[in-house]
């Protein structure tokens, strides 16, 4: 129901333009996560619901009934904590919902993960997190928790058919259709918004070498979508007018290459809109009191012979101290 909601409100955007959605998953020291979220709706999307047809009520998915139908999918022992609805500018519409989950892992919600194969089949995203006892070459350390966002769903690759082909490209009167929708298109994602934040108590880090926002400045936030209208592309021009990205995104290629090939220097470029096409690597941090007793304490800890061997876990050396300038 709430992905059936949420997808439901971006195809009406798409008919008529347009809406925002904003939600920050917050991870608390005790292992719960307050998810807060963000709905708007544009005027002009509004007054063309109030008529009826096709694009149906969108307003409401503003109100707190709709809020907590979109919280019965969202986890176990999920509860809706406040939620408020406001007048926005240019005559736009908004709620603001605080949901409570007590335990981050069972957190569920749409995946931003577009270019996932077979999407509309794994179209839950799910949250893991776990604790790490063996430093590995790839970036796991030892002492630390690591946190996942993936499919709920899972099914095994099969493979290509034998008798498989690559299917037709699109003819040129095909493609010139497209291209004579990009300006309508355009128009319509006018103030279009839609942002997906994973939020810790603690500093974040990920594997070697690779690079995200704030990394430098010891950022507690990532994104795991961040998309608007005003975005640009890697050349400095409106994203939404780059035509071989918007020929992409009007054939659903959203895994397309020269989508991929734009927003892979979003973590050096904030003008760039933040997207992972079919997910994102594990989120590292140090752990909480909470986590500490619960999962390491009394463990012996797989270190490196450069970090100094195997040794019982110690919380002053790798738990999170709020006022400590360690790194993480």
């Amino acid at each position: 129901m709430m992905r059936r909601a949420l997808l439901a409100a971006i195809v009406a955007s798409a008919a008529a333009g347009c809406l925002q959605i904003e939600t920050r998953i917050k991870l608390h020291e005790d292992g719960s996560a307050t998810i807060t979220e963000r709905l708007q709706f544009s005027k002009r999307l509004l007054d063309l619901s109030a008529q009826g047809g096709a694009v149906g009520n969108v307003a409401s998915l503003l109100t707190k009934d709709a809020a907590v139908k979109r919280m019965n999918h969202m986890g176990k022992g999920v509860k809706l904590v406040s939620h408020r609805s406001r007048e926005a500018e240019k005559g736009a519409k908004e709620s603001i919902a605080v949901f409570k989950i007590p335990d981050i892992r069972d957190f569920r919600y749409v995946s931003p993960y577009l270019a996932s194969a077979n999407y509309p089949k794994h179209a839950l995203l799910k949250c893991n997190m776990f604790p790490i006892y063996e430093t590995t070459w790839y970036g796991r350390v030892a002492g630390q928790v690591a946190v996942t966002f993936y499919p709920a769903t899972k099914e095994r690759s099969r493979g290509r058919p034998k008798d498989w082909k690559p299917p037709k490209p699109p003819s040129p009167l095909d493609s010139q259709v497209l291209r004579d929708l990009r300006p309508v298109f355009r128009d319509l994602m006018n103030d279009f918004q839609v942002r997906l934040t994973f939020e810790s108590y603690a500093p974040l880090r990920f594997r070697q070498y690779y690079r995200f926002r704030g990394m430098r400045a010891g950022t507690k936030e990532y994104d795991l979508l961040d998309f608007s209208d005003k975005d640009l592309d890697k050349y400095g021009y409106q994203f939404l007018a780059n035509e071989e990205i918007m020929l992409e995104l009007l054939r659903l290629k959203t895994g397309g290459a020269n989508v991929v090939n734009h927003v892979s220097g979003h973590a050096a470029n904030l003008t760039l809109p933040v997207f992972h096409p079919s997910g994102v690597p594990e989120i590292y941090f140090r752990p909480s009191q909470h986590f500490f007793d619960r999962n390491f304490k009394g463990k012996t800890l797989k270190f490196t012979t450069r970090q100094g061997g195997p040794r019982t876990a110690n919380w002053k050396e790798v738990g999170y101290h709020p006022r400590s300038t360690k790194k993480p």
